[in-house]
């Protein structure tokens, strides 16, 4: 594995300046090893599959999320396969890099799994969605999940996909979306009343609606609140994308080569494992925000506690 991994997980924890020259400043460390380090070819997504069964054990059960997120990249023309791409968040396109992403958790953990770089003209994100299960279920090898997706992924394709892997969904679909050839929002739906019926001719769903929201799932023996509490778990993957950017600073790396955008990317993830691994193991019950605090203000602690996780992955990285 690239030498510096950890070196640079230590600058993301500790850091106030994620480049090559800022860390170099700070910690002492080789500017030229942290850059290669970054636009090194490495297997990161089997390794990461490593990392995770021997921090968590093998994941089974539990609920699938799939979600997109932007990384905004406004004040540089010059990053590699970065386009205008559409935030929710900001409600309007942006520069930058859009990455769909899914995520494990059974209400406690959160664990990212997989996630594709989307680039506009090749796979659309519902295509990339679908890849993204499929590798969940053949390459992670996961059963017996319910997968939790907004309407955005609510695709025809996605629910047969996720019936023949054997998972179960539920999602929010479009008003626009036709039910026995009728769309939702032509229908005379009271709310809060689970109702019965077939999308794309040949998918059997049970939905209702909810504050002019339609929410469908195709498990037979779950009522309406249980429908609603499952899909607020998908809030999860949120959770994960804002430690990710306000914490980890995934936003923040100025390399231009999506390589290096890449190896960024994976080493927030891992830092993020480490501190999902680390509120696991605390009997104080705190928040991952909370441990980030503590290990902000004594470096001590965390530069203790990355060489711990070192030899616990049994790796051998200078830090």
């Amino acid at each position: 594995m690239p030498k510096y991994i950890f070196s640079y997980i230590r600058g993301l924890v500790s850091g106030y300046k994620v480049t090559s020259t800022g860390l170099a400043r700070q910690f002492g460390f080789s500017h030229d090893g942290i850059t290669r380090m970054l636009v090194s070819r490495f297997p990161w997504k089997q390794w990461l599959i490593s990392c995770i069964n021997h921090l968590f054990g093998i994941i089974q059960n539990g609920y699938l999320i799939i979600d997109d997120t932007v990384l905004a990249k406004p004040f540089g023309k010059l990053f590699t396969n970065a386009s205008y791409v559409y935030s929710s968040s900001e409600d309007r396109s942006v520069f930058g890099y859009n990455i769909i992403m899914i995520v494990w958790t059974n209400g406690t953990l959160t664990i990212p799994l997989s996630w594709r770089w989307y680039k506009k003209n090749r796979y659309s994100k519902v295509d990339i969605a679908m890849l993204l299960l499929e590798e969940i279920r053949f390459k992670w090898k996961i059963r017996n999940c319910i997968v939790l997706y907004d309407s955005w992924y609510a695709a025809a394709k996605v629910m047969r996909l996720i019936k023949s892997l054997g998972y179960s969904f539920v999602s929010q679909i479009k008003k626009n979306r036709k039910l026995n050839g009728i769309p939702f929002s032509s229908l005379q739906i009271r709310e809060n009343i689970l109702f019965k019926g077939v999308i794309a001719g040949e998918i059997q769903i049970y939905y209702f609606k909810h504050e002019d929201k339609y929410y469908c799932t195709n498990i037979p023996v779950l009522d309406t609140k249980q429908i609603h509490a499952l899909y607020q778990i998908r809030w999860k993957i949120e959770e994960v994308f804002r430690f990710l950017k306000s914490a980890l600073k995934m936003e923040k790396c100025q390399a231009t080569r999506i390589t290096a955008q890449k190896t960024h990317l994976v080493s927030c993830i891992l830092t993020y494992l480490i501190f999902q691994k680390e509120q696991q193991n605390n009997t104080s019950y705190q928040s991952l925000y909370q441990i980030y605090e503590q290990w902000q203000f004594d470096k001590h602690i965390a530069r203790c506690r990355i060489n711990h996780y070192v030899k616990v992955l049994g790796l051998n990285a200078y830090c």
